[in-house]
C-alpha cells in the first residue's frame, strides 16, 4: 500500500499504522525517527496507532 509522509511516497504493509509509515519514511530518508505528533492533510492531529489506508497523507509537523 502507498501513503504519503511529508509529501513523499512511502510503501507500507497492509494494516500498518501512522507510526509504521513515519518510521519507514525516516529510515528511507536517513532521518532520525519521529515519534509524533502526526497530522493529516487538514492539520488535525492523528494517533500514532491510527490505521493507514491507501493514499493517506501524514505530516510530522502541522501543514498549516
Amino acid at each position: 500500500m502507498i501513503v504519503y509522509v511529508n509529501n513523499t511516497t512511502v510503501r507500507i504493509f497492509t494494516g500498518a499504522t501512522a507510526l509504521d509509515a513515519v518510521r519507514r519514511y525516516c529510515t528511507d530518508a536517513g532521518l532520525p525517527l519521529c515519534e509524533g505528533p502526526f497530522y493529516d492533510a487538514w492539520g488535525n492531529q492523528i494517533a500514532t496507532d491510527s490505521p493507514m489506508c491507501d493514499g493517506r497523507h501524514i505530516f510530522t509537523t502541522s501543514p498549516r
